[in-house]
């Protein structure tokens, strides 16, 4: 994965303070809006499509009466100011709380998942049912994470909060992320998820082994050497030296990486088991 492509930024930092939601006011609001929010849902579910802004900011703010005029919610609400980092903890402290109902919970999942690809960072509806409303947790978000003194990129679940990733910074810095090459490129790959249970597991379980060139991974994880062997023996039989034929590896390459994904890393090659 290329560090150039777009990703959230996680920083260690304490959560904020917020008031308790008043559900009432909220509840008032969905209600009010709840035939445009509905409408722009069932618009995007026919066209196969993430709800549009004007559905966006509508359910914003009806969340954000949940918090009062000056939330991060009622904001982009009110104007269209405002992203998937700065409106994340608002509306997941509401989706966790007791008192969130399916219709309420529902809402959040289509912004959140409205926000995540309109800034290009989300993995899309690859792990979901295309025909069923989206799921947070079912949706992962590129983000950079700071571990000792580099940055690395991860993907997390949409469904986490800052705190959560404050753990996590706290996790990857155990498993000493910042010295492990391979394990930089696997939690890099686009369909690992962070949030796995046992993510070492994982890991082991996926990882085919390093190799310090293409020919290197081709004879360990390909018949090269057999067709190598092959090719030696049509020479002999046809009077060539066995230098007058090339190795073109791009495309033994590219049936490779049907099989296994390939990441490169600074002086070598990961490569893992879909």
């Amino acid at each position: 994965m290329s560090e150039h492509e777009p990703h959230m930024t996680a920083e260690a930092r304490p959560s904020p303070e917020r008031a308790r939601p008043d559900w009432r006011r909220l509840v008032v609001a969905r209600d009010r809006f709840l035939t445009p929010i509905a409408d722009g849902i069932a618009q995007a579910t026919a066209e196969g499509e993430e709800i549009d802004e004007g559905t966006a900011r509508c359910i914003a703010h009806a969340l954000g009466r949940a918090y009062g005029p000056g939330s991060a919610l009622a904001t982009f609400g009110r104007t269209g100011e405002g992203n998937y980092l700065s409106l994340r903890d608002e509306y997941l402290d509401l989706y966790g709380d007791e008192q969130a109902d399916a219709v309420t919970k529902e809402m959040i999942d289509w912004l959140g998942t409205y926000l995540v690809q309109k800034e290009n960072t989300g993995s899309g509806r690859r792990f979901m049912n295309e025909h069923l409303p989206p799921k947070l947790d079912q949706l992962l978000v590129r983000t950079s994470v700071r571990v000792g003194d580099g940055r690395f990129i991860v993907n997390v679940p949409a469904s986490w909060h800052s705190g959560h990733e404050d753990e996590l910074i706290e996790l990857l810095t155990t498993l000493q992320l910042d010295q492990d090459e391979a394990l930089q490129a696997f939690l890099s790959l686009p369909d690992v998820s962070v949030g796995t249970d046992d993510i070492m597991e994982s890991f082991h379980e996926a990882f085919a082994g390093t190799f310090q060139s293409e020919e290197a991974a081709l004879r360990a994880l390909s018949p090269l050497e057999d067709w190598q062997t092959s090719l030696a023996d049509w020479c002999i039989d046809n009077g060539l030296e066995p230098e007058a034929l090339d190795w073109n590896y791009e495309p033994l390459m590219a049936r490779l990486r049907e099989v296994y994904d390939v990441v490169e890393g600074k002086e070598a090659l990961h490569v893992f088991n879909k």
